[in-house]
């Protein structure tokens, strides 16, 4: 049975202000598979798949980063509410890998990647409440959400290096995008109000999003380093691409733009997806005005 405010309990105003911060969890789409691929592909093609015999580290998938914002909720009933806010959202997780030949020798190297995600969400939602307690709420909401600035950057490196003679190969990606078109998502959400004041609650919410992505552009810069002839330096722009990268030797499949993809090797290129898809753990305030 739902609680019924009494007459000596305030009540809420038709204004209210929440703010919170958020442990983040997001699925990351294409991102997470074109890392793992960047690191393992940098172990064996040095001269072949037994070149490396050790190796420490690994692919450490982008899922977790934090979020920050705030909501002004209108009241339109005691119990129905609209509201419309607004945060910063940003997930980045860096991996690396070292390699030896197991022997004594020469020959050491290493291979790291970086890829950052980031966003403003923009959201307008409607907003339940249920008193269950003189002090203690229900809440559930849900509405749609336009990730302005939306973004993708990361860096991939790898390289090998000559003891006593220093930097042997060294290949270094930077890419860095935009999602384009309208990114719209919805989320959903469940969580309880504590009053600590007559007008100051302590909130803790769950929310769920769904934010997948396709159509993004910018650029990616390539430098090629070699003992023997040098620095190569080229860049591209245009549609971010999920694809094997023909100016790599035996490539892997990376998330990189192109002004127009390769279709003579590998599987069909298509256009990268980076999913913002996932969940937030919120905790915050609310403020009646």
């Amino acid at each position: 049975m739902l609680y019924r405010p009494s007459r000596k309990c305030p009540a809420d105003g038709k204004l209210s202000l929440r703010l919170q911060g958020a442990w983040t969890y997001i699925s990351g789409g294409d991102v997470n598979p074109g890392t793992q691929d960047w690191l393992y592909y940098s172990i064996g093609h040095g001269a072949n798949d037994e070149f490396w015999a050790f190796w420490r580290g690994g692919s450490r998938a982008v899922h977790i980063g934090y979020e920050f914002g705030g909501d002004v909720i209108f009241a339109l009933t005691p119990r129905i509410g609209i509201s419309i806010g607004g945060g910063y959202l940003r997930v980045s997780r860096a991996s690396s890998m070292y390699f030896d030949r197991g022997v004594p020798s020469i020959w050491v190297g290493g291979a790291g990647a970086n890829p950052r995600l980031s966003a403003v969400p923009i959201r307008v939602g409607m907003h339940l409440t249920l008193p269950l307690s003189r002090k203690v709420n229900f809440l559930a909401e849900g509405g749609v959400c336009y990730y302005f600035n939306a973004r993708y950057r990361d860096e991939l490196e790898e390289g090998t290096t000559i003891i006593e003679m220093g930097l042997a190969y060294y290949t270094r990606i930077t890419t860095s995008a935009e999602a384009k078109g309208i990114p719209l998502g919805l989320h959903g959400g469940l969580g309880f109000d504590y009053r600590l004041l007559p007008n100051l609650f302590l909130s803790l919410n769950a929310l769920g999003r769904y934010a997948r992505f396709r159509t993004w552009e910018g650029f990616s810069e390539f430098e090629f380093f070699d003992y023997v002839e040098g620095t190569t330096t080229f860049s591209e722009q245009g549609i971010l691409y999920y694809e094997l990268v023909p100016d790599l030797p035996d490539p892997p499949r990376l998330i990189t733009a192109q002004s127009s993809p390769s279709m003579t090797i590998g599987p069909e290129p298509r256009k990268a997806v980076i999913d913002f898809s996932g969940i937030s753990l919120q905790l915050g305030i609310r403020i009646r005005l």
